[in-house]
């Protein structure tokens, strides 16, 4: 494949994965009324566990003061917890609440239903190289 091939079908593909991104995210969002950062912190807060304010801040780029207002926002709809910091009386540890746990299930499961449906809708020849890509694109990710 000529470079400008190359290039236009790498650029094809980004645009493809831009889309599915946005539209899981758009699905993710209809599920519930949080902004695309709470629903990042969420995450976050799921999968690595408990985080200090600045810690979030830091992971998802972020000044500490407008990640304290995301947090605040959580917070006041019971989705954290504020709990302190065992070693450092200043800090503060945020934790997800059951709430809050519960919320970040049924926008999962929210999510992967859009999926299941939409990859149902393709022809079965369509299934089969979609699955076989999916390998090829972990290779580009490790």
């Amino acid at each position: 494949m000529a470079q400008d091939d190359l290039e236009a079908s790498v650029y094809a593909l980004a645009d493809s994965f831009g889309l599915v991104l946005r539209r899981i995210r758009a699905v993710a969002s209809s599920s519930n009324e949080l902004s695309l950062t709470e629903n990042a912190v969420l995450v976050r807060l799921e999968r690595e566990g408990p985080a200090t304010t600045a810690e979030l801040a830091r992971a998802h780029g972020m000044k500490p003061q407008s990640m304290g207002a995301t947090v605040a926002s959580l917070a006041d709809a019971g989705l954290i917890a504020r709990k302190p910091h065992p070693t450092d009386g200043r800090q503060v540890i945020l934790a997800l609440t059951p709430k809050g746990l519960a919320l970040r299930k049924s926008t999962r499961a929210a999510k992967r239903t859009w999926l299941v449906e939409a990859v149902g809708r393709l022809g079965k020849e369509d299934q089969r190289r979609l699955f076989a890509a999916s390998a090829i694109l972990r290779k580009l990710v490790e």
